[in-house]
């Protein structure tokens, strides 16, 4: 076990100041297992400092034994690298009330407990898809449910190739029978009343991980006047271009009867996808920001305000540092979320560190 570094072109230098210390280290057959141990910041120049956000993983390998390490290229080797947040909240999440169901609203049907087949998307050969299904609730959501907890469903096989999915209600009147859509989001064909699918039920994105409630929350879904219509959308990366790809990816939800104390929201904030984002062109680095200003927080809010829970920062493929800035009465509070190393391929929805809420407030500004 060795402490190391690399320069621009792959090439390993032991570093002088060894951080690294071996735990254990366990083989059984051609997998190894070890622990290592090594401070957030060693405050040495030549250490990578582990921060709350995302962390890319480099690896190497080849055919062993490695007598040296010295000098040892990289770039040479078989080589590949993980996304991972290091620092991760890791909180088993709150049981199940004893009346929770799953619905599973996927790329062939919905159903309810049970995982159905039926109609799969012929993914198109282009890089980029996004496909939007028209599904609906199951019957028992005419009473109010709390959903407490969401994951992908992602079929096998199709790992590389969902990037990430939203699953959204249409906010129409209860009695509207909306009409059936199955195709590409942004079809001229697509009906103009299903322009309505926008508010966010459910959004995940490749690499996130199940998300849970807090025990004393849950997000509002269903009623008496709740239009049982919703809208999956799942963006398709496909880079080679190749045909033959058939999914039937999806979102699987868990809800209860059993209302919790707090109804869950979700507030986005940011920029709008508009020619007002344009980057001059040769730029070597460009900051765009987008405001949730105190006059929209002063007529949103409760006066006892809100409580955020978890964050999950989003920008496409030109992104690379996010952060979302608190601000009270011209005081600039501590963050609300940074990664410094943000992937538009990692996009976890994050919870915030145990103990840790931030209470937004009317006439604070984002």
């Amino acid at each position: 076990m060795q402490d190391g570094w690399t320069d621009e072109a792959g090439y390993v230098a032991v570093d002088d100041q060894n951080d690294c210390v071996l735990g254990s280290l366990k083989r059984k057959g051609s997998t190894v297992r070890f622990l290592l141990t090594r401070k957030f910041d060693t405050c040495d120049s030549h250490d990578y400092v582990i921060e709350d956000g995302t962390v890319h993983l480099v690896y190497a390998t080849g055919p062993g034994p490695l007598r040296r390490l010295e000098g040892l290229r990289l770039t040479r080797a078989q080589h590949g690298f993980q996304r991972a947040q290091l620092l991760k909240v890791m909180e088993e999440p709150p049981p199940f009330p004893s009346d929770t169901k799953f619905a599973d609203f996927l790329n062939d049907k919905a159903s309810l407990g049970k995982k159905g087949c039926l109609d799969h998307v012929n993914v198109p050969s282009q890089e980029t898809t996004y496909w939007c299904r028209l599904l609906k609730l199951p019957a028992d959501f005419a009473y109010k449910k709390h959903v407490i907890r969401y994951e992908a469903n992602i079929q096998k096989g199709s790992e590389a190739l969902v990037h990430h999915m939203e699953l959204f209600h249409c906010e129409a009147p209860v009695d509207e029978e909306l009409p059936a859509w199955n195709g590409p989001c942004s079809s001229p064909d697509r009906p103009e009343p299903l322009e309505v699918c926008k508010r966010v039920i459910a959004a995940w994105a490749m690499g996130a991980p199940p998300l849970a409630y807090p025990e004393e929350a849950g997000l509002s879904v269903g009623g008496s006047d709740y239009s049982p219509y919703v809208m999956l959308e799942v963006h398709y990366n496909n880079p080679s271009h190749r045909a033959g790809y058939v999914d039937s990816s999806g979102i699987t939800i868990y809800y209860t009867g059993e209302l919790r104390r707090f109804d869950v929201g979700i507030l986005e904030i940011g920029l709008e996808y508009t020619d007002k984002m344009a980057i001059p062109p040769r730029q070597p680095a460009f900051e765009l920001t987008g405001y949730c200003i105190s006059e929209c927080t002063r007529v949103a809010l409760p006066k006892s305000g809100i409580t955020l829970v978890a964050a999950q920062l989003h920008t496409h493929l030109a992104g690379e540092r996010v952060w979302v800035r608190h601000v009270r009465g011209g005081v600039e509070l501590p963050e609300m979320a940074r990664d410094d190393h943000f992937s538009t391929h990692f996009q976890e929805i994050r919870q915030f560190k145990r103990g840790r809420t931030v209470q937004l407030m009317p006439v604070r500004a984002l």
